[in-house]
């Protein structure tokens, strides 16, 4: 997806509006209707030009896991952590492919290089509030499967910052600027009052050593 960009700080939110939160517990992910926390963003981490890792509040990246979220399910419904590993691997790594959808331009897919995808489970339990991650057994999904639609919300950007920086030192200089013109008309205003306090000075002498002319 060419909207992404390293270090960039996004949110992830399903078609039911309810965002991709990484739980306070630092292990576990879920979904939320409040996308205002800290939990719900993540840093953008490039890998290359194709693929990313997701890094959340608590420093630790989005993992594909190869453990099922329900025993029994074997190989499906695989569970989705929070990991701080030791060197980064490829269940860490997420391929952002873009829905074919135009009129959905900040809508992806989330693959890993196994070829899973990040999926959003709603309904009864016990998978009504699980994120994991599911193969398709298929080369493409199916558009119209919307658990596995993500839509990308920006929160910043390295570009934002820079330009709040180029503001905020804008804004300095420019009250610089303006001190220093403060500063020069105070100059400015005290040596008219000296030069004028000077020429009263010389015309009192003048007045006072006056001479009178005789004639001889």
């Amino acid at each position: 997806m060419d909207v992404l960009r390293n270090d960039m700080i996004i949110r992830i939110k399903n078609n039911q509006g309810r965002y991709l939160v990484a739980q306070q517990d630092e292990e576990s992910v879920s979904k939320s209707r409040d996308g205002s926390t800290k939990n719900a963003q993540w840093t953008v981490e490039m890998y290359d030009e194709e693929s990313l890792y997701l890094k959340s509040c608590y420093g630790k990246y989005l993992t594909a896991s190869n453990q099922p979220s329900i025993p029994g399910l074997i190989a499906r419904n695989l569970r989705v952590t929070q990991t701080q590993p030791a060197k980064r691997n490829t269940s860490h790594r997420w391929l952002p492919v873009s829905q074919p959808d135009p009129r959905e331009p900040h809508s992806v897919w989330l693959k890993t290089p196994h070829s899973s995808y990040l999926r959003s489970h709603y309904g009864p339990p016990p998978l009504g509030n699980l994120i994991t991650h599911d193969p398709i057994w298929k080369d493409t999904p199916n558009p119209r499967n919307k658990k596995i639609l993500w839509h990308i919300e920006i929160v910043d950007s390295p570009s934002n910052r820079l330009k709040n920086s180029l503001s905020v030192m804008s804004k300095m200089l420019s009250s610089l600027r303006s001190f220093v013109s403060e500063k020069q008309k105070d100059k400015m205003k005290n040596n008219g009052m000296k030069v004028e306090k000077e020429k009263g000075r010389a015309s009192k002498y003048v007045s006072s050593h006056k001479f009178n002319c005789k004639t001889f």
